[in-house]
């Protein structure tokens, strides 16, 4: 589940970004500042980190806005060929009366008029019902003065919600919203966006950048509560007004127009919004609201109840290996069960005590359609917790379609989100099959959309085929999946925005031929290419792809190569479930369960491999998780043990791969799917980091992102000599500098423990994990200590073998002859490169570390290891850990992108997950991707904690121009 990170942040989990990911407690603490830190060590963090922020393609800093006029907009966004005064008839006499305020407003003023003030004016117009009215199933509301009751600590400026879902205490319903509104007083310095730069329209002033941050952070707190395919949002600046479209892409932003002067435009656009269905305002139609007096709301609260048949779930414990559920027996009108087990632990009495209850009654024939699949209906105790926990804080409820059949799932608030609002936008959920009653775990996303780019469903079921033959493979087990599609069709979601720009993009193009008049004909001919499954898809041209994609029975995806240049990534939106809801590696409790959890991990990557080529591309914190289940052994006093596995989830940056030759930099091409890279960034491998694009991932660099997840659990959970754990996480994981060709690499201190061999806690101290008494941990010491003789060995091969290439190309330039391979090495020389060849040969496959682990392990090793029980300590990394405040904290500065970490967002918002890299996932939430945590976990980032903070400060700062 890592952002994946993809280029836009809000928060996130501390790496996972979050648990970003995952989940886990529930209160957040304050961040601790980390007042010996010292800044200048790395000269400045923050430039570091919002290096982050931008794309690795891209004009702007920003590289997720498309600028367009007025004209255009209309024609190819709102898909109105007449334009929008003739799509919404506005009364003159309306007109009139608008423009008369508005210059009463305008004209003459010193000092020119408030924020607030040009808000209640703007809104009373709108809201008037004389001459015809302007809005008929819609009300504006003003809400600037105000916060939601909510964890967003959020406040815009105005909102125009549904007439009948207007809030009556005048604060923001986030809910309900269906246009935000935001307000400013006039002038350059308060608009986001520049007309001038038409290929880059993100305005790099620090006040403008801040009010585009309050913009996307209105954005995420919408898309976050509600399930849209797109948004649509009004810009007021002054006299001036912008119209924004919002989707997982990108914003396409029109230029300023003045209002005050002429307001029809404008009054025909809310008008026009005022007209239009849920679908077409942006809701995503397989959603549906629940409301609280319906039986599927009020059945999600029944089988939330306590149930005294939910398991324990530690590993060891003791569960009876029998169970039959209570049964009902009628007896008039009142209904007992011939045990004591309450009512609600029933299926049966569920459902009839929510169907009992319903008074207003809606069509939920859907809830009928009950197939219990006769497997015992027990579930662990921390299950009903989380699904629990989701409908706490009044946090609104949906009933979801997920796959082709259209099955239906209920879920409450996400486990965790993506900080992201440009990205996958991925949200986890507990959820609540409908047809079984069993709980499930519901992923929502918008997937890259590319050629070769398979559902993760689809590597999850290549995978499930091989399981008969070595059940040793563990991958979460998929119970339905799908791209969603669009209502009553068979196209998928999609964003638009990268379609757009594609489409302008072909139009730039055709105004070149034209003038050079080259023949149109020639230019870029559709190509018909094969998907992994040998399933041909005609990519379109850039000429008719706009139309093609939207208008066309079934969208196809499209050639990453052929959309390089477009800036923009596609997604197309998708929702898989999968059975077990899991654990996160932050709930291991012992230091020998980290390294059997993960020599699990490893073994299934090796299966998956080994047997159908098959590489995970994102081995991170977040995807890295922990399956409990019941032995299939039965004691002498009928019980079963609780055992734990380890299993790697979110397979969606999985890729085929041919068999490996020799370890080497110099690798056959490989036809890249998407113009980004992949990957969580705090746990890519040095070496793919340094190599990126023209090195495509190998064994060895996944073997090296398990080493960085298990050191990033051993730091936070067990004892050891790291005075400041937040600060060594930042260094190792966060931290990177930046080459001349402003490319990024890892961190000093991760490229040191590669090709040193050792980590230091500082200057001079070697990492050393102890028991509690703090006497050595030898056997976690001896793990590190082996693993890290294999990685130096790798890395001393690579760069000999770079030092090679240089010395060959240096002389070709010259016309000289290539230098001798090793000058003079003598015959011990050649004897110590060869073994260190060998060893590092060593992480070509996955045997040695396998064999190392299972080595520590082996308790008929002589001598026996020695691993302590339960030796994990509380999270050496605070909740509140954020990189990004981190760095801004030093700086004393203020970053609107700032990520969040934590389990639990304030007051219950959901946790953020955290971003994969800086243009995969930009899937980041905001740094997407985990307080520690992982994407498909509990542990996650918090998404909104850096909101709260944001919905103060940028406000002020903001304010304080005004």
């Amino acid at each position: 589940m890592g952002t994946d990170a993809e280029p836009f942040p809000i928060s996130a989990d501390p790496i996972h970004h979050r648990a970003p990911p995952g989940l886990a407690e529930t209160s957040p603490h304050k961040f601790e500042k980390l007042s010996h830190f010292d800044g200048r060590k790395h000269g400045d963090p923050l430039q570091h980190i919002a290096a982050i922020d931008r794309p690795l393609l891209g004009a702007s800093s920003m590289g997720h806005t498309v600028l367009v006029d007025m004209q255009t907009f209309e024609r190819d966004i709102l898909r109105l060929q007449d334009g929008l005064v003739d799509a919404a008839k506005v009364s003159d006499a309306f007109v009139n009366h608008a423009r008369l305020e508005l210059r009463s407003l305008f004209d003459q003023k010193t000092p020119p008029p408030t924020e607030d003030s040009i808000g209640k004016k703007f809104i009373s117009i709108i809201n008037n019902t004389d001459h015809g009215g302007l809005c008929k199933a819609h009300r504006t509301l003003f809400t600037g003065n105000k916060y939601a009751d909510d964890a967003t600590k959020s406040k815009v400026d105005a909102e125009i919600y549904p007439a009948a879902s207007v809030p009556v205490d005048g604060k923001p319903d986030w809910t309900h919203i269906r246009l935000f509104i935001e307000f400013k007083r006039n002038g350059p310095a308060l608009d986001p966006f520049d007309d001038a730069k038409s290929d880059a329209p993100e305005a790099d002033a620090e006040s403008r950048k801040a009010i585009r941050n309050q913009l996307i952070n209105y954005a995420l707190v919408i898309r976050n509560q509600q399930h849209r395919l797109f948004l649509y949002s009004l810009f007021v600046n002054g006299p001036e007004f912008r119209l924004m479209r919002w989707d997982h892409a990108g914003i396409i932003v029109t230029k300023k127009r003045n209002y005050a002067q002429d307001p029809r435009l404008l009054l025909s656009f809310l008008a026009w919004f005022d007209s239009l269905s849920d679908e077409q305002q942006g809701l995503d139609p397989t959603a549906r609201l629940l409301k609280k007096t319906s039986r599927a709301y009020m059945l999600m609260d029944e089988l939330a109840r306590n149930d005294p048949s939910d398991m324990l779930y530690e590993e060891g414990s003791s569960v009876p290996a029998a169970y039959t559920a209570p049964q009902l027996l009628p007896s008039g009108s009142d209904q007992k069960l011939t045990n004591s087990a309450p009512a609600h632990n029933t299926r049966a009495r569920s459902k009839q005590a929510a169907m009992s209850a319903n008074k207003d009654f809606e069509d939920e024939s859907y809830l009928d359609a009950i197939d219990l699949d006769g497997e015992d209906p027990r579930v662990f105790s921390y299950v009903r917790e989380r699904f629990r926990d989701s409908l706490k804080d009044d946090w609104p409820r949906y009933r979801l379609e997920v796959g082709e059949e259209k099955r239906i799932f209920l879920v409450g608030k996400p486990m965790w989100v993506s900080f992201w609002m440009f990205g996958r936008g991925t949200r986890g959920y507990v959820a609540l099959d409908v047809k079984t009653r069993r709980f499930v775990f519901l992923k929502d996303s918008w997937r890259p959309f590319y050629v070769g780019v398979e559902p993760e469903g689809y590597y999850l079921q290549l995978l499930a085929s091989g399981k008969g033959a070595d059940p040793r493979l563990r991958v979460p087990t998929v119970v339905v999946h799908g791209d969603v599609t669009v209502h009553g069709q068979d196209r998928g979601h999609l964003t638009l925005t990268p379609l757009f720009a594609r489409h302008l993009l072909a139009e730039a193009k055709k105004a070149i031929r034209a003038t050079s008049r080259e023949s149109a004909s020639s230019a870029l001919r559709p190509i018909d290419r094969e998907d992994s499954r040998g399933i041909k898809t005609k990519r379109p041209s850039d000429e008719e792809s706009l139309e093609a994609t939207l208008q066309g029975p079934k969208a196809e995806p499209l050639d990453a190569a052929d959309t390089q240049n477009a800036y923009y990534r596609h997604h197309t939106h998708y929702r898989i479930v999968v059975q077990d809801v899991c654990l996160p590696f932050s709930s291991i409790r012992s230091s020998k369960q980290l390294v059997q959890l993960l020599r699990d991990c490893i073994q299934t990557h090796a299966i998956a491999y080994e047997q159908h080529r098959l590489l995970h591309r994102d081995v991170s914190a977040g995807n890295l998780i922990i399956q409990p289940s019941l032995s299939s052994a039965v004691d002498a006093n009928g019980m079963k043990k609780v055992e734990w596995h380890g299993i790697i989830t979110d397979w969606e940056l999985a890729k085929t791969v041919p068999a490996q030759g020799e370890h080497s930099l110099t690798k056959p091409q490989e036809r890249p799917r998407q113009p980004e890279r992949t990957g969580t960034w705090q746990f890519m491998s040095v070496a793919y980091v340094q190599n990126h694009p023209r090195w495509a991932v190998s064994v060895a660099d996944e073997l090296e992102s398990f080493f960085h997840v298990m050191l990033f659990y051993a730091v936070r959970l067990f004892h050891h000599n790291v005075e400041n754990v937040a600060s060594f996480v930042f260094d190792y994981y966060e931290f990177f500098s930046t080459r001349a060709d402003a490319r990024r690499q890892s961190s000093p201190a991760k490229i040191a423990a590669m090709t040193n061999g050792v980590i230091r806690t500082g200057a001079h101290d070697i990492l050393k994990f102890t028991y509690a008494n703090g006497k050595p941990h030898r056997e976690l010491n001896n793990v590190f200590k082996v693993l890290l003789r294999y990685f130096k060995a790798r890395y001393e091969i690579l760069y000999w073998e770079q030092e090679q290439r240089q010395e060959a190309f240096l002389a070709a330039q010259n016309d000289e002859e290539p230098p001798s391979p090793i000058p003079e090495e003598s015959d011990e020389e050649l004897a110590l490169r060869t073994l260190i060849r060998t060893q590092a040969r060593k992480l070509d496959t996955h045997e040695t570390v396998l064999s190392t682990l299972s080595h520590a392990l082996d308790p008929e090793r002589r001598p026996a290891p020695h691993w302590p029980e339960k030796d994990a300590v509380p999270d050496r990394l605070p909740e509140s850990y954020d990189a990004r405040e981190l760095a801004t904290l030093l700086n004393k500065m203020y970053s609107t992108t700032a990520m969040a970490t934590g389990h639990e967002g304030p007051e219950g918002a959901p946790a953020r997950k955290k971003a994969r890299t800086e243009a995969s996932e930009p899937e980041m939430a905001a740094a997407e991707s985990a307080s520690g945590a992982g994407q498909g976990g509990w542990h996650s980032v918090d998404a909104l904690s850096a909101r709260v903070t944001a919905g103060r400060k940028v406000r002020g700062k903001v304010a304080a121009l005004d």
